[in-house]
């Protein structure tokens, strides 16, 4: 796709990119700057070094040996052949009458003043300019020493040249590499775009195409966005999942229940109470799972964490036991406990409650085998954390079944038939994540194996005042 410059300059890459070639530019100038005094300077500071070393020499002779003496200086300087096409002498008066040199100088520009200075010059008809030291020698007479100009301006316009293309090179180049950049950067998040667009559109399958060997950034990003975009997929199916059980479980309990209203409605009025009494059981397993819905909302918000304080998980569970200790009378139970004290946690000790009830029901629902229930129940510090393992002897999970056990609304196929909607051990997972530790379920044939990891909590010094 074509770049134009209004799209260009729009994009904050290309900005950037921009910005960042002109301080490139701006740094090449200023060096090129620093190069052209140092040469032009340096040539410029030996011309003069030259006018005022040969001057005060030429200068010296007059004085000594008087005026022969200078003229036959003058012309064995001129004529020894050492920068001859550089080197300015001149011995003459005002109207341009030489008496020795090569060159003549356009007094008319000459200034009153011991400073070197730039004077015209004219030799076999080519004019030209030098910087040379004027002496007045008396008679109106001068003496003229210096350095043709010529060489110095040619270096000055060839820098000067040089670096004008230089820059114009270093922009080219810096507008090139800013429009590459942009159009890197539009094809790297255009894949990005690509993918959010896909996802806005409700396709969550779609992935960015990873570049194989590469760690930058956007690489980095794009596999984030799709990790994102799994989780999300994951997430939706979740729901969609636990919506679609929730339509089966509340359509189920709502049909039965208008079903009796209306064999009530229908029925003499010797059965119409016992219908009644279905109805009001209906609705009220409808109650229990909603309450077991909004508990679950709650928890894996994350409310209830104010509420945390250390707690004796032992003490919790030993709570618990009592309360079914009448039921497991009733039914039987083998019960085999071995709790180690001092297995202090941080967390609401009515939510660990509920986690400890939940696996409790779902044991005596689930954990029958040959006509018994037996349970092993063992809490103990370690590694570290308080870890709660807890068996039964029935007849297990399925396999298939066992990695998706606290998914909303899952159940073992072989348990349909009895009471229950797949929300207990969802809320149980859920429970002991708040509170930062991790559960686990495996086969331990006979019977399911539940392993609960808390952290633990180091028991709190009050002060003394």
């Amino acid at each position: 796709m074509a770049l134009s410059p209004r799209r260009a300059w729009q994009s904050n890459s290309f900005r950037v990119a921009l910005c960042f070639s002109a301080v490139v530019v701006s740094i090449l100038a200023g060096t090129l700057a620093v190069y052209y005094v140092e040469i032009v300077g340096t040539d410029s500071q030996r011309l003069d070094d030259y006018a005022l070393r040969n001057s005060k020499r030429l200068q010296a002779v007059y004085e000594q040996q008087g005026e022969p003496a200078l003229i036959a200086e003058i012309q064995q300087l001129v004529s020894d052949g050492i920068d001859s096409q550089e080197e300015i002498f001149s011995y003459q008066d005002a109207q341009g009458q030489a008496w020795a040199g090569n060159a003549i100088a356009d007094m008319r520009h000459a200034q009153d003043s011991a400073a070197l200075q730039d004077l015209p010059f004219e030799r076999e008809d080519l004019r030209f300019t030098g910087r040379v030291q004027l002496t007045a020698l008396g008679e109106g007479r001068f003496l003229i020493a210096g350095s043709d100009l010529q060489a110095l301006t040619d270096i000055q316009h060839r820098y000067m040249k040089a670096t004008g293309l230089a820059l114009l090179l270093a922009v080219g180049l810096s507008l090139l590499g800013a429009l590459a950049f942009v159009r890197l950067m539009d094809r790297r998040a255009g894949d990005i775009r690509r993918a959010l667009r896909q996802a806005g559109q409700g396709n969550l399958q779609f992935r960015i195409a990873m570049k194989q060997g590469k760690s930058d950034e956007f690489t980095l990003l794009e596999q984030d966005i799709n990790l994102m975009l799994e989780q999300l997929e994951h997430l939706v199916g979740g729901i969609r999942h636990v919506s679609n059980m929730m339509a089966h479980n509340l359509r189920t309990p709502l049909n039965r229940a208008l079903h009796h209203v209306q064999s009530a409605l229908d029925a003499p009025e010797s059965r119409s109470q016992e219908q009644l009494e279905q109805v009001l059981e209906e609705l009220g397993q409808l109650q229990r799972l909603f309450s077991k819905m909004l508990l679950l909302a709650e928890v894996e918000a994350g409310v209830g964490q104010h509420n945390f304080a250390l707690l004796d998980l032992d003490q919790v569970l030993q709570e618990v036991l009592d309360y079914y200790a009448p039921l497991f009378i009733d039914r039987q139970v083998l019960l085999h406990t071995d709790l180690h004290p001092h297995c202090t946690v941080r967390g609401d000790s009515h939510l660990l409650a509920n986690a400890l009830s939940n696996l409790l029901d779902n044991f005596l629902k689930y954990g029958e085998q040959d006509g018994l229930l037996r349970l092993e129940i063992g809490l103990r510090v370690q590694d570290g954390a308080v870890c709660l393992r807890w068996r039964d002897h029935g007849c297990g999970v399925q396999e298939e079944t066992l990695q998706r056990l606290a998914v909303h609304f899952v159940r073992d196929p072989r348990h349909q038939q009895l009471p229950g909607h797949g929300l207990g051990l969802s809320s149980v997972q859920a429970i002991v994540r708040l509170h930062g530790g991790e559960i686990g379920w495996r086969n331990s044939q006979p019977g399911l194996e539940t392993v609960i990891r808390l952290p633990l909590a180091a028991e709190e010094v009050p002060s003394s005042s």
